[in-house]
């Protein structure tokens, strides 16, 4: 990934430099960017992304679906991707096969999963994005790619990741 076209499209952790950013952020950038889908994304991308860090995210990452504002703008669109380098596997907990083990691959994963619903937006499709074939295909494309083959992106791992509280039910006869 060339570093002058990664600063014209993406604003790093309030700077131009990828090197505002974590160790884990940086290295899944730099995974992900260099996957043909990822290098394709960047290259036909006319707008730019506001990468932040919040270490409170419930999961690896988001990319909110933009106002309609940004969507019709004649002007350069923004778009925000909230990224979670602390997102880690639970102690003690095993990796499976081909997936995420590192939090540098978490956030490849990240990198890939929301910068492919930032495509999507970026071409007028709003969501839901998961249940489409083409999204679907996408996905596991990319995943395959950096070596993810078996990792799902769908609604299903998007509730149980931001499920970040429990849920109490009351339930009282009167």
């Amino acid at each position: 990934m060339h570093a002058i076209l990664a600063a014209a499209v993406f604003v790093f952790c309030g700077g131009h430099h990828v090197e505002n950013c974590s160790a884990a952020t940086r290295d899944g950038f730099a995974r992900w960017a260099a996957t043909e889908h990822g290098r394709a994304i960047i290259a036909r991308f006319d707008g730019q992304i506001v990468v932040t860090e919040d270490a409170n995210e419930g999961g690896a990452g988001r990319a909110p679906e933009p106002g309609i504002a940004t969507l019709s703008s004649i002007g350069t669109r923004t778009y925000s991707l909230i990224l979670n380098p602390n997102f880690v596997l639970p102690e003690g907990m095993v990796p499976l096969p081909n997936q995420p083990a590192t939090p540098a691959d978490m956030m490849a994963a990240a990198w890939a999963g929301e910068m492919l619903h930032v495509d999507f937006y970026a071409r007028g499709i709003s969501l839901p994005h998961h249940q489409r074939d083409d999204f679907q295909s996408e996905w596991q494309a990319v995943a395959a790619e950096l070596g993810f083959p078996a990792l799902r992106h769908n609604d299903e791992d998007e509730r149980s990741y931001r499920r970040s509280r429990a849920i109490v039910r009351i339930i009282t006869t009167h």
